[in-house]
Formats: C-alpha cells, structure tokens, sequence
C-alpha cells in the first residue's frame, strides 16, 4: 500500500512538473525492477515486462491517445531477443509478424481484417531473408 502512494505522489509530482515519467515496481520482491510504465498527461504510453524476472525485458506494449493497442512485442522463449511482433490500427490488430526460428530475422507475417480474420500471410520457409510462400483469403 505505501507504495501505491508513493507512485500516486510522485506521478502527481512529475504530471505538474510537464515530465513523462517512467514508473518501476518490483513485483516478485527480488530488489530490482520488473515492471516498467511510462506515462504521459495521466495516461500508461508505454508498459514493459520482465515476465520470468531474468533482468531483461521480455514484454512491450504501447497504446495511442485513446488507449488502444498501436504496438506489442514478445520474447516468448525468453533469449532476451523478441520473437512477436503485433501491430495496431484503431485498437484492432492488423499485423503479426514472428521470429519462429529465433534467429532474430522475422519469416511470417500475417495480415488480419477486423483484428481477428487471416487476410494473408507471408513465409520464409528457408530463413534465407526471402518471402517463399504467400497465400491470400481474400479481403
């Protein structure tokens, strides 16, 4: 609870100051940082996550204005490198793409209608940085 009201001030504080502040808490009670939010005129921009709390960020979000999604990231196998990639317009996801040999090159992309219908998608089957296979639904 103390810190809970510590945030709450020291956001207070740095909103009048014009600042964006970039808050921290430390969920797992290990000493360092697990959880990282950066706001802007009283609003989360930006919110960042050590999810197996290894010191390295392995979850990213960041939402518009009217706080909706615009962009999220995973590192789902947890090698300090992110593996998914989401993109979003209006709140509604329009874009995946995925690192699924973790070589840090992504190689399939997927295109949504409506945040949650396969428009198309891309591969690089051969991970050789060239697009191999494309199928598209349709619009």
């Amino acid at each position: 609870m103390k810190a809970i009201i510590f945030l709450l001030v020291l956001f207070m504080l740095t909103v009048a100051a014009g600042a964006v502040p970039t808050f921290t808490t430390d969920e797992n009670k290990d000493g360092r940082p697990d959880q990282w939010v950066e706001m802007s005129n009283g609003r989360i921009i930006k919110m960042s996550l050590d999810r197996n709390y290894d010191g390295s960020i392995d979850y990213t979000v960041e939402f518009d204005e009217n706080n909706r999604k615009v962009y999220e990231e995973f590192d789902y196998n947890y090698d300090k490198n992110m593996d998914d990639f989401y993109y979003y317009s209006d709140g509604r996801l329009i874009r995946q793409e995925i690192d699924s040999n973790f070589d840090s090159r992504i190689d399939i992309w997927i295109y949504l209608n409506e945040g949650m219908y396969i428009k198309s998608y891309e591969m690089d089957t051969d991970f050789d940085g060239t697009v191999d296979t494309r199928k598209n639904y349709g619009s």
